[in-house]
């Protein structure tokens, strides 16, 4: 059985927390609320870290404008890059039976890409066997929260049955 985490940011309008609030009444599983601080979620999440093991963390930000779905393969940090392990091309496939998405290479500058940069940073440091995947949401007024919530409850239960 793999052990999952997944995160969000807070804020009562944040799509991410609407979207964990919705995963965390259908998904048996650990979760982390992370504040809106570069510091504080970045303690928040290597805390979690230190004291868990975790297979896959899915990380998850809204980001602004967008109607569809942004698979973050990359986060940045100055000129330097750090690629996710994750087999992101898989997750696309899945979503492409559901809901319009594609990978990006751009995680933003912001909370997101940051947050993305230090957690993978800290997988390589500590030589974690977790893989870590970024994924950008819309505003919630630019989707349907409770279709996106059923559609990754399908995939994250699809990883847990046949453990892939």
């Amino acid at each position: 059985m793999k052990n999952i985490l997944i995160t969000g940011f807070i804020g009562n309008k944040n799509s991410s927390k609407i979207l964990l609030d919705n995963l965390i009444k259908n998904i048996s599983m650990d979760y982390l609320y992370l504040e809106n601080d570069f510091e504080i979620s970045e303690k928040q999440l290597k805390d979690k870290l230190k004291h868990n093991k975790y297979d896959i963390i899915f990380a998850f930000g809204q980001k602004p404008v967008i109607k569809s779905i942004y698979i973050e393969k990359t986060a940045k940090n100055g000129n330097k890059n750090l690629e996710t392990k994750y087999n992101y091309i898989k997750l696309k496939h899945f979503l492409d039976n559901y809901i319009k998405n594609k990978i990006s290479e751009n995680a933003g500058n912001y909370l997101c890409n940051n947050i993305y940069y230090k957690g993978l940073e800290y997988i390589k440091i500590k030589k974690l066997e977790t893989e870590m995947i970024f994924i950008h949401i819309p505003y919630i007024k630019n989707m349907d929260i409770k279709y996106l919530c059923k559609i990754f409850k399908m995939y994250i239960k699809n990883i847990l049955v046949n453990n892939i």
